[in-house]
């Protein structure tokens, strides 16, 4: 035997003994895999693209629609865990694919392919490095949601104090849906749920629609619902928002968005099927799913009864807000003093405001609505607009003419009856149900406010019988010969609401076409008889 051979030959049990006894084949593939033991191209393509690749995709597939209706915590916590496993079995494929580029020449194959392999690998690293620092965002938000974290504040659930009506208020978080139905079953004669909320994770918006509509309950909007929270309102049998209440849509939006492409897929599909399911139409639906989440749509009243979101239109305070908040007389009279209105009332006039809130505490003694409790406050409030009117200043009387032609503008478009009210509050047989833009009450409430305030009996003056008729006469002067005959008929006015609206705005045009120096000396020639 020549040198090498003998060298040769030494040197393989040595070899041979760096390897391992033989072991079965499910306790033996890692091992064999990250010593490099299998062939270059099965290493790569089989073992780091098909297993260490695909697999961890496909099994995030798969737990989808496992963790779809669970709490976002579990969804949070599997898709962690998801990604825990794609990395760790990148790091097996890579490290074993490494070393069996390492053999690949000694087992009679190319160093170009195994240089190829390498250098593939380095890319790989690279890039999973980065893939890691791009979503170190979304690994966290995943982090804090499996341990809890929510979307919103903590939900609070307040049973009113008629016993008829639910507020549900803060985050729809994982246990809203939970807690919901547990509060429901101990309060049996619930019928409306009053929703406050900017929203949360969808399924929980899902299952609250689905409680609702099993229960056969009405949905009510007080201030805002948004985002989840109109899932949830959607539900409702009969479907009302106060006046000022505010509705907001937008598209869905996935926690994390590992793959964002995918994830709006998803979420249009989710949003359209869950609004379809609810009623709406395709274009309203095209109008959420085009708003970004990170803005929201609030749609005007009339664009949400149209679109069937609002079953009916509410006047406000159909619920026992007052009378839940203001469990003593002395809680109702602060809750009356946040209104800058009944503060200014309570220091110039304590007596008035006392009784205006003894009047407002009997019916919250009763559990009555806010809007019977209000209506009690307003109608002692405007008799004494009435007693104030005499001795109100000259601006306080310009400002309250006007306000008084804008209203009757205003409702002309909604209800004869209600427009001719406003010069004539007994022609109106039956509460009219209109409602004002907020911005003019929130003006007109200054207005009685700067009012009360401001005025004197200083302020009072007294007219001659021929200086009031001489008032009187330029006015009906500006009136046409039926709108004369109106103004002087009760019976006609009430006959013809429509043309007494008419009349009611021509008549308030004329004091307001006036100069100012005559404006305010008919305003105050009119008013004196008071």
């Amino acid at each position: 035997m020549n040198a090498s051979t003998d060298i040769e030959t030494e040197a393989l049990p040595a070899v041979q003994q760096t390897r391992p006894a033989r072991q079965g084949p499910a306790a033996s593939f890692f091992r064999r895999h990250l010593r490099g033991d299998y062939s270059l191209g099965r290493s790569y393509w089989l073992h780091m693209v098909v297993f260490a690749a695909l697999l961890p995709r496909v099994l995030g597939i798969a737990l989808t629609p496992v963790f779809a209706e669970r709490p976002a915590r579990y969804g949070a916590a599997a898709t962690l865990l998801v990604l825990m496993l794609g990395w760790l079995a990148w790091i097996w494929g890579a490290w074993g694919t490494w070393m069996s580029a390492g053999r690949h020449v000694q087992r009679g194959g190319k160093r170009a392919w195994a240089n190829v392999a390498r250098t593939m690998l380095v890319f790989g690293l690279i890039g999973t490095i980065g893939n890691v620092v791009r979503i170190h965002g979304v690994l966290g938000e995943y982090t804090r949601t499996a341990f809890g974290a929510q979307l919103g504040p903590e939900t609070v659930f307040e049973v009113r104090a008629d016993g008829r009506s639910i507020l549900l208020k803060g985050g729809i978080n994982d246990d809203t849906a939970e807690r919901f139905v547990k509060t429901l079953d101990a309060a049996p004669s619930v019928r409306t749920v009053v929703l406050y909320s900017s929203g949360g994770w969808v399924t929980q918006g899902r299952r609250l629609a689905k409680i609702i509509a099993a229960r056969g309950l009405d949905t009510y909007v007080e201030q805002d619902c948004a985002s989840a929270c109109t899932i949830a309102f959607l539900a409702g049998k009969s479907r009302a928002a106060d006046p000022a209440a505010r509705i907001g849509f937008h598209a869905f939006h996935s926690l994390g968005g590992l793959d964002e492409k995918f994830a709006q897929s998803s979420d249009e599909k989710l949003a359209r099927d869950t609004y379809g399911q609810a009623g709406l139409s395709p274009a309203f639906i095209n109008r959420i799913v085009g708003t970004s989440h990170n803005s929201v749509w609030y749609p005007s009243h009339d664009e949400l009864l149209q679109a069937g979101v609002l079953t009916r239109t509410s006047l406000g305070g159909e619920t026992a807000t007052l009378a839940t908040v203001a469990s003593t007389r002395e809680k109702l009279e602060d809750e009356f003093k946040r209104s800058e209105v009944f503060d200014v009332l309570s220091v110039k006039y304590p007596d008035d405001f006392q009784r205006i809130v003894d009047d407002a505490w009997k019916k919250a003694q009763d559990k009555r609505p806010d809007s019977e409790i209000v209506a009690a406050a307003r109608t002692q409030l405007n008799r004494m607009t009435d007693r104030l009117l005499p001795i109100a200043s000259d601006k306080s009387l310009m400002d309250f003419q006007h306000l008084l032609l804008e209203r009757a503008e205003a409702l002309r478009l909604q209800n004869s009856e209600a427009c001719a009210a406003t010069l004539f509050p007994g022609a109106q047989t039956a509460p009219a149900r209109v409602s004002l833009p907020r911005e003019f009450t929130d003006r007109e409430a200054r207005f009685t406010a700067a009012m009360i305030r401001d005025s004197s009996p200083d302020n009072r003056k007294t007219f001659s019988k021929e200086e009031t008729q001489q008032a009187v006469r330029t006015l009906l002067a500006s009136l046409t010969p039926a709108q004369q005959q109106l103004l002087a008929s009760p019976q006609q006015r009430a006959a013809s609401p429509g043309a007494t609206c008419a009349m009611v705005i021509a008549y308030l045009k004329a004091i307001d076409m006036q100069p100012e120096v005559m404006r305010k000396h008919t305003l105050r020639v009119l008013y004196s008889r008071g």
